[in-house]
């Protein structure tokens, strides 16, 4: 996709092991506004138009994600949203160490049974690219994968989080936002793109 391109980070960033998408989003290039003279002058009159914005989650703001995504759409008009978030995972082996892109969109909270509006094509009208990384597993999966329990229905509520959360979701934000910054501004080397960043 060509034109200007709205990355969104999704998530807490209070909550560590949900605090992928904004820690991610803080990382990506921000560039809609250089353009004209000050980007010829200064030479990145080849940066491609990128807009970056950190929804926080509906019970920090009181605006479903979606919504919020919705009406910068409107208004700015972008060619396509890449959202990053943090993600549930089924299996014990996959947290921290699978990354996951979709170009179905995505459904915040729904990992952790907490069902928004789904963020896709046809409900923002642009093609959307989902990014995530597992950084919890609900207790039920967790215990039945350990302990082999065949009736975890105690531990539904719970999620279990890895030791090394932290580490886990700065090493994931800084490959990501590295990946889309080289994906979305191709026209630069991975020096002259460093120094960008």
């Amino acid at each position: 996709v060509n034109g200007l391109v709205l990355v969104v980070g999704l998530g807490n960033p209070e909550i560590t092991p949900d605090s992928l998408g904004p820690k991610t989003s803080s990382r990506v290039l921000a560039t809609r506004h250089i353009s004209g003279e000050i980007a010829r002058s200064t030479g990145l009159d080849r940066l491609r138009p990128v807009a970056v914005m950190a929804t926080g989650v509906t019970g920090q703001t009181g605006i479903e994600t979606g919504e919020y995504i919705l009406s910068i759409v409107k208004r700015i008009k972008p060619n396509a949203v890449v959202v990053i978030d943090a993600l549930a995972s089924r299996r014990l082996e996959r947290l921290g160490c699978t990354l996951q892109i979709s170009d179905t969109g995505i459904s915040p909270g729904a990992g952790v049974g907490n069902h928004r509006t789904k963020i896709n094509k046809e409900t923002i009208g642009v093609p959307v690219i989902a990014i995530g990384v597992p950084t919890v597993v609900d207790a039920a999966t967790f215990a039945s994968d350990l302990l082999s329990v065949n009736d975890p229905h105690r531990a539904r509520q719970m999620v279990v989080i890895p030791r090394e959360i932290d580490l886990l979701t700065e090493r994931a934000s800084r490959l990501i936002s590295f990946a889309l910054n080289g994906a979305l501004q191709n026209e630069f080397n991975i020096s002259e793109l460093v120094s960008l960043m």
